[in-house]
């Protein structure tokens, strides 16, 4: 009978051996993905140590007057809320002895790439999706169903009858129109239009045109040339220079439509209202760890991320979405 006491040492080998340089290809393939994302381009990134974060609309401005010999001062209230609790995304890969003893670093690290461009991958499709979904009150990633388009009056993001905590008309960021340069004026002049909580001008600035890949020809056709689109004598475009263009990949049409989404932003006031909260600690947004189990010779690779995403204020954006 044979007994063979260096298994353990022979298995210790195989992980040592592609332990280091196939967890190292996973940080970089994920890093090299992430940088694609739009995320810091259209969300602030926050990191939070709490279980969750709130940000709530503060109403009873207070109104500049006369001086009369005294300061006179406006009650704060606290108006609508919204609430971001930071979800825990995860995946794994295993490896027996057997297979290790088989593999090629190679393919080893073809199926790390893989696992790495998955993180990325879902991390995107969160954030596209509350754009694509914007007038849902959830949508779907992975099997996972998310309530991140729900911003602080309780509505979805886009939404025909959005209201305010001390503003007693409701009031609208939705349109089901085409993309033409008219439609662009349309939903510009619809954001210039839109009180804030109080009733008072929200002076928003629309700057920025986000649509999918589909759009990208006309959307460079109507803000990214000097001249006119579809005139004689080459008018002055009065976008060109005026208005940022972000095409992404990840806005999709919804299933049921015919037509493709668009969005006009103040991309400022926009990025004080989408949050993407990290709650891991540490400087990373992920957190990739190997285990090996002696006992059943298996080799084992988990990561996981932490973050929640959404806006609170659903003003500076206006969404066009095509029955």
């Amino acid at each position: 009978m044979a007994v063979n006491i260096q298994s353990s040492g022979n298995f210790q080998k195989l992980v040592g051996l592609y332990e280091y340089p196939l967890l190292e290809y996973w940080v970089d393939k994920y890093t090299d993905a992430i940088k694609q994302s739009m995320i810091p381009e259209l969300f602030s990134l926050e990191r939070s140590s709490n279980a969750a974060e709130a940000i709530s609309e503060l109403t009873g401005a207070p109104e500049f007057t006369k001086w009369d010999g005294e300061y006179t001062y406006g009650e704060q209230k606290e108006g609508n809320t919204k609430v971001w609790i930071p979800m825990v995304w995860q995946a794994g890969m295993a490896y027996d002895r057997f297979l290790l003893e088989n593999a090629k670093l190679i393919n080893l690290k073809t199926d790390h790439g893989k696992f790495a461009l998955a993180a990325a991958r879902v991390k995107e499709a969160c954030a596209a999706g509350l754009f694509t979904y914007a007038d849902q009150t959830s949508y779907t990633v992975n099997g996972v169903n998310l309530n991140w388009t729900l911003t602080a009056d309780g509505l979805s993001l886009a939404n025909a009858t959005h209201t305010s905590a001390n503003y007693g008309k409701t009031q609208s960021n939705l349109s089901n129109l085409e993309l033409t340069d008219a439609n662009l004026e349309a939903a510009c002049q619809a954001m210039y239009d839109l009180k804030d909580e109080n009733g008072n001008d929200a002076n928003l600035q629309p700057d920025t045109l986000v649509v999918p890949t589909y759009l990208r020809k006309r959307a460079l056709e109507i803000i990214g040339g000097t001249g006119k689109v579809d005139t004689a004598d080459n008018n002055p475009n009065i976008y060109y220079g005026s208005m940022k263009l972000i095409v992404w990949k990840q806005f999709k049409k919804q299933a049921g439509k015919t037509g493709y989404p668009w969005a006009v932003i103040d991309s400022e006031a926009a990025k004080e209202s989408a949050k993407w909260i990290n709650r891991l600690p540490g400087k990373e947004d992920y957190e990739i760890k190997s285990w090996k189990n002696e006992e059943i010779e298996s080799w084992r690779i988990g990561a996981l991320m932490w973050y929640v995403a959404g806006m609170y204020d659903w003003r500076p954006f206006h969404f066009s979405i095509p029955a």
